[in-house]
């Protein structure tokens, strides 16, 4: 049995796209060819989830993305590393690159880095580190980026925009994007709603909540639509890791019996998300326009497709397309739009007239993945 270590820093160990995309796509129908060890932080639900008989979590301490400690947790990947001796090293987070080296001298092991984000973007354009640390540190992983080519053996990238972006992982990566994969024998759909200004609707925030993701959008949101459907109200549910913007949104909710925060400290358990969206009707994307996250598109763009929830998105091309197909959204600008224009177009759109959505699930990267993986394992050459 060969044995897959995939690992990050800040994402819990029952992380959608190491768990429920890489480590339960290699061990179904595999005849347990694989043993895979997840290290990755705690969850609110990673402490009571049994994954399947070949698949370990390695569960650290969770830390602040500002806290220096986050880079220390190499040490800590290292020592499981030589008491794992996996076959291949699957990291996350451009933190754990110098660690890869190191356990790729100590014992050869191929490495692969999933570069889920544009790391060089989100420093330099997301208000999370103060302006006089964003460009040397953007450097910094950015540099690291490119140095450690020398010893990556190959790349996964989330978004199709990566390859543009930038090229260090140019000719010897693939694009395996966020697509949504799920149990389809227990999977359901909304079922169509017909809006009206009488309507009890409940819109639907979920997911990471940050200034960037423009989850304070969604409180202006729904206090200036309620004039036009005083029947609605808000959900907001996902992780905050910044105390002061939880205690923003909660002040901006004050009063406010409409809206529900449902915001936890630590990563919250993926299927707890989906859950919230049985009793959602119509689900927001106020991002704020930002260079960091114009190219990519969020994974939870394909899973409100995938169960028919209808959404309003801020303004992006890149999104539109995606959405088109299906009539799936309505495109505004949070920052300045007409309400009543707004609720006009709500009542008369055809939210998923066209219901195809072939083209939002992960069995078509769950190839692309196995192919890869295959490769490095079983001959160590890459086509």
């Amino acid at each position: 049995m060969k044995k897959i270590v995939i690992a990050s820093v800040l994402k819990p160990v029952d992380d959608v796209r190491m768990y429920e995309k890489f480590a339960q796509t290699l061990v179904e129908n595999t005849d347990n060819q694989y043993e895979i060890h997840i290290i990755g932080a705690l969850s609110t639900q990673s402490q009571s989830i049994k994954p399947p008989p070949s698949v370990y979590f390695h569960t650290m301490l969770h830390f602040h993305r500002l806290q220096f400690h986050r880079w220390l947790l190499g040490v800590y990947f290292l020592q499981k590393i030589l008491q794992i001796r996996p076959n291949l090293v699957i990291i996350t987070t451009p933190e754990l690159l110098v660690a890869a080296l190191l356990s790729k001298i100590r014992l050869g092991i191929p490495i692969i880095y999933d570069v889920q984000e544009n790391y060089f973007r989100n420093i330099l354009y997301q208000p999370t580190y103060s302006l006089v640390f964003r460009m040397p540190l953007a450097l910094g992983v950015r540099f690291l980026e490119y140095l450690s080519r020398m010893w990556v053996d190959f790349y996964f990238l989330a978004e199709k925009n990566y390859e543009k972006e930038f090229s260090f992982s140019k000719n010897k990566s693939k694009i395996i994007e966020n697509k949504y994969k799920a149990d389809k024998q227990s999977f359901f759909k909304k079922t169509s709603k017909n809006i009206d200004y009488q309507s009890v609707l409940t819109f639907l925030y979920t997911g990471t909540i940050s200034p960037t993701y423009g989850t304070l959008k969604a409180i202006h949101f729904i206090k200036k639509i309620k004039k036009y459907f005083p029947n609605s109200q808000l959900l907001i549910k996902g992780y905050c890791s910044n105390p002061q913007y939880r205690q923003l949104l909660e002040k901006s909710a004050e009063g406010c019996g409409f809206i529900t925060l449902a915001i936890s400290e630590i990563p919250i358990h993926h299927q707890e998300i989906i859950e919230a969206f049985t009793g959602a009707d119509i689900a927001l994307l106020p991002y704020l326009p930002n260079k960091s996250t114009e190219n990519c598109i969020p994974a939870k763009l394909y899973e409100y497709i995938a169960h028919l929830l209808p959404m309003i998105i801020q303004k992006n091309p890149l999104w539109e397309e995606v959405c088109s197909p299906t009539h799936a959204a309505l495109f505004i600008d949070f920052e300045n739009f007409d309400a009543e224009l707004l609720g006009e177009l709500m009542v008369r759109f055809p939210f998923y007239k066209d219901n195809t959505t072939d083209f939002v699930w992960w069995e078509s990267e769950s190839q692309k993945l196995k192919q890869v993986i295959e490769q490095i394992i079983d001959t160590k050459k890459l086509a």
